[in-house]
Order: C-alpha cells, then sequence, then structure tokens
C-alpha cells in the first residue's frame, strides 16, 4: 500500500513548526544539524540585461550522497549571451563551512552569502569564474503554509522558502578571462530535508516568471510509485508587491509534443499550466523553450560510479527560457501578456 505525502499548509502545521504569517529571519538560516541523512542548499539565479545569466548555489552535501559525510559545496553556473555554459562545482573539506541559525548567513572556504530577507549579498571567486552580486527583493518572501511536505510520517520532509520571489540584481561576473559589470533580475530560494529526494520525487516541473506587473511561481512534483506517484502542485501569483494566489492545489500541467535531447532524456515542446477555482482561473503556456542547461547529476561522482549507477538510474535536470502566455481570470483581475519564463524539469529516477 503507498505511503501518504502530507503537505504542511493548515494552521496545525504553522503553530508545529513556530511559524506565524510573516517569514521571519530565522527561517532563511540554517535550518537543518548537519548530521548525515540531512541536505540543505541556498539557491540564486539571475538573468542579466545584456542576455548572461548566472546560478549560484551553496550547498551542505549533494543531493545524491544524503547519507554520506558533510561535503559543502558551490556550484556556479554561467551562460554567456552566445549560449556557452561556463560552469565550475567545487567540493570543501567540511571545516571550511559556517552557518548562523539566527539569520541567512553561509561561509564556504572564501565564499559567502549573507542578507535580511530583502537584500542579500553573495560572493563567490573560483579563480576563473565569479560572481559579486547585490540581490535586492521585490515581490516579499513567501511560502506556502508552512512551506514543508511530509513523507509517511512527520520526521521525513522537504522544505522550501522562496525569500526572493522576484528582484533585481547588479555588480560583477568574470568569465572567459573578463569582469563584467551586470544588472538584471533575479530569484533567491532554499531548500532543505532528510529525505532522499530520488526515494521520494520522481520528477518535477518547476518555474518562475515576471511580465509586466505580475509574479509567477509553479511547480508540479510528482512522487515516486511508493508514495502513488502522488502529485503535490504550488503556484503563488503576485502583482506588483501584492500575492494574488498562493492556493496551489488547483494547478494541474499537461504536457506534449516529447522530443529527445542527446543524451537521451526525453523533454516537452508544450507545457500548459491550469489553474482552477469556482470562476475563476489562470492558464500558463510555456513554448519555444530553449535549453540553457542540460546536465546528468551524477557528475559529480567518479567516473567508474557514473558508469556502475548509469545502468540503474539516469538522473537528470533540464533548465529552460521559453516563450510564455500568461491569462488571468480573476473576480478582481481579467488580464493577458506575454513574455519569458525560466523553468526546470528535475528527473531524479
Amino acid at each position: 500500500m503507498a505511503r501518504k505525502l502530507i503537505p504542511a499548509v493548515s494552521e496545525e502545521f504553522l503553530q508545529r513548526e513556530g511559524l506565524g504569517p510573516q517569514i521571519a529571519l530565522w527561517e532563511d538560516a540554517l535550518r537543518t544539524d548537519l548530521s548525515r541523512g540531512t541536505f540543505e542548499w541556498w539557491y540564486f539565479d539571475a538573468h542579466f540585461e545584456d542576455g548572461t545569466t548566472a546560478v549560484i548555489v551553496f550547498s551542505t552535501r549533494p543531493i545524491l550522497e544524503r547519507k554520506g559525510p558533510l561535503k559543502p559545496s558551490i556550484w556556479l553556473t554561467i551562460t554567456d549571451p552566445q549560449g556557452k555554459k561556463h560552469a565550475l562545482y567545487p567540493s570543501f573539506a567540511p571545516s571550511q563551512f559556517a552557518a548562523s541559525r539566527e539569520r541567512p548567513q553561509v561561509q564556504i572556504a572564501t565564499h559567502r552569502m549573507s542578507g535580511d530577507l530583502h537584500r542579500y549579498t553573495v560572493s563567490v571567486d573560483l579563480g576563473e569564474l565569479a560572481a559579486e552580486l547585490v540581490f535586492e527583493g521585490i515581490v516579499p518572501p513567501w511560502r506556502p503554509g508552512a512551506g514543508k511536505v511530509y513523507f509517511g510520517d512527520l520526521d521525513h520532509y522537504f522544505a522550501w522558502l522562496p525569500s526572493i520571489p522576484y528582484g533585481k540584481v547588479y555588480g560583477q561576473i568574470r568569465y572567459a578571462g573578463q569582469t563584467h559589470a551586470v544588472q538584471g533580475t533575479g530569484y533567491h530560494d532554499h531548500n532543505w530535508g532528510n529525505v532522499s529526494l530520488n526515494e521520494v520525487w520522481d520528477h518535477w516541473y518547476w518555474g518562475r516568471a515576471h511580465l509586466g506587473d505580475y509574479t509567477l511561481i509553479f511547480v508540479e512534483q510528482v512522487a515516486t510509485p511508493a508514495y502513488g506517484r502522488e502529485k503535490l502542485p504550488v503556484f503563488m501569483l503576485a502583482k506588483g508587491q501584492e500575492i494574488l494566489i498562493g492556493d496551489g492545489f488547483p494547478l494541474r500541467l499537461e504536457k506534449e509534443t516529447f522530443v529527445r535531447h542527446p543524451e537521451g532524456r526525453m523533454y516537452p515542446l508544450k507545457v500548459d499550466f491550469h489553474w482552477e477555482k469556482a470562476a475563476e482561473r489562470v492558464h500558463l503556456g510555456l513554448r519555444n523553450p530553449e535549453i540553457i542547461e542540460a546536465t546528468s547529476l551524477l557528475m559529480h561522482l567518479p567516473a567508474w560510479q557514473r558508469r556502475l549507477l548509469h545502468l540503474l538510474v539516469n538522473p537528470y535536470y533540464f533548465r529552460f527560457q521559453a516563450d510564455l502566455h500568461l491569462s488571468v481570470h480573476l473576480a478582481q483581475v481579467q488580464e493577458q501578456v506575454q513574455g519569458k519564463a525560466l523553468y526546470e524539469i528535475m528527473m531524479l529516477r
């Protein structure tokens, strides 16, 4: 019999987690005890006006090595305006990791990030690649309920906090031997938990966009057969600084016209999210996806381990930029807008 997913969205879970209606500073601080079996990462991405994109991640250990020793790492990926990816993923000694439990403040060797739920500074220098960036939130921090989903019982969970659903970014980055002053828009979130993601999630579609006055986060997570392949949708729609929708349960995903990537994994060319509740509805149509990143999750392992595991699993990550058509039909808003969206497909099995 399949085990159950337990979304922590009701008032009882807010009380259980010691949370209020407003996001507190400590919620974006260190949330795990760093013991074997736990993982945690702080994620930042930016899309700059010159067409460059950057992704920076501070992590306590790789998600596929949850039961291993502490293995702090930095991910820095810069994709230049011509679409060429420049990426480094170094790991560091456990003694080189430090983080606050009171506020967002993480240091791995000489690389650091710190913030206050509105303004974050991120500093990473890996030699040939570097980023010195400031992220400033425009849409306030948000979470769906307590921001957690439990698996089978209340001891095993995965948690998520988008501290900057949408904001501005400025600073400088270095790649290909040159330093560039940059400015643009960005996003920051924080994940932590104590479950093997490949044992509880089969895959997920996760995206974000800012079109005109609208900011969106849209997600469909699909559990493994052990959890009945249950779907867990998440949806946030904001206009300006006001969050119009935070209830993801009416959201459903449709996808079609699959094509094969050279590495063997399939992905759809047409992705539609539909949110419907009573007479209100929102439609997101994603078209013309351009691959920004396509990466095997086994890449950090030694070659012999990659070859062995690839016989059993092929976990893979896609990140796209696509055209987005947004149609909003709410009691207080009737509007259609178009623009660009970023979204990812995480295939964990």
